[in-house]
């Protein structure tokens, strides 16, 4: 089953298109424009820093979507299951 979800969360990364999204765009200006700003306050053994913490927390959101993406597949699958029997 893991590996079917895993598919699953490959098409749906595949098919996103939240770029579009006019509030999406809106929010990621603004972020991009924090970090900007972050970025020309520190120093660079503090840049380095900033980006490890950065790249560490965004691996872990990719986590998180992942395993709640799993969740919702396996509530769907035995959701499914329930109704038709």
């Amino acid at each position: 089953m893991s590996e079917i979800i895993g598919r699953l969360f490959s098409d749906y990364l595949s098919e996103q298109s939240i770029a579009a999204n006019s509030e999406y765009s809106v929010l990621a200006k603004r972020a991009l424009d924090k970090e900007r700003e972050l970025r020309g306050m520190l120093s660079k053994e503090q840049t380095l820093c900033f980006e490890e913490l950065f790249e560490l927390t965004s691996e872990n959101h990719f986590l998180e979507v992942k395993d709640a993406f799993g969740s919702a597949c396996r509530l769907g699958a035995n959701a499914s299951k329930e109704l038709s029997t």
